[in-house]
């Protein structure tokens, strides 16, 4: 009697848990109620990387220059100015920074 009754509260439990989870996947689901709203959140996240490219790639353009030129990626950043290839880095849109691996020659924003 026990293992039965322990065995119901058992499936209960996983019934409940598997109810719970259900709950919080529709409040996540595309609807005609939230449509606009998640629309509006990816338009803004597509904005916010278009605009950072637009930031990285004149000066992706410098470094492939200078590795063209030099043949090696440029030690820093202000190597760029230092050689001639730019008379300032540009500013990195409000509240980022540069990140330059010399490496790879790779530049991110974070």
């Amino acid at each position: 009697m026990k293992q039965k009754i322990g065995s119901l509260l058992l499936f209960a439990g996983l019934v409940f848990l598997c109810s719970c989870s259900k709950k919080e996947k529709k409040e996540t689901e595309l609807t005609p109620t939230n449509a606009l709203e998640q629309y509006s959140g990816v338009m803004i996240k597509a904005k916010r990387r278009a605009e950072g490219m637009t930031e990285l790639l004149p000066l992706k353009q410098l470094i492939d220059s200078f590795r063209a030129q030099e043949g090696r990626n440029p030690s820093s950043l202000q190597e760029l100015v230092e050689k001639g290839y730019t008379q300032e880095i540009p500013r990195p849109p409000a509240g980022k920074h540069y990140v330059y691996d010399p490496n790879t020659g790779s530049v991110t924003l974070q």
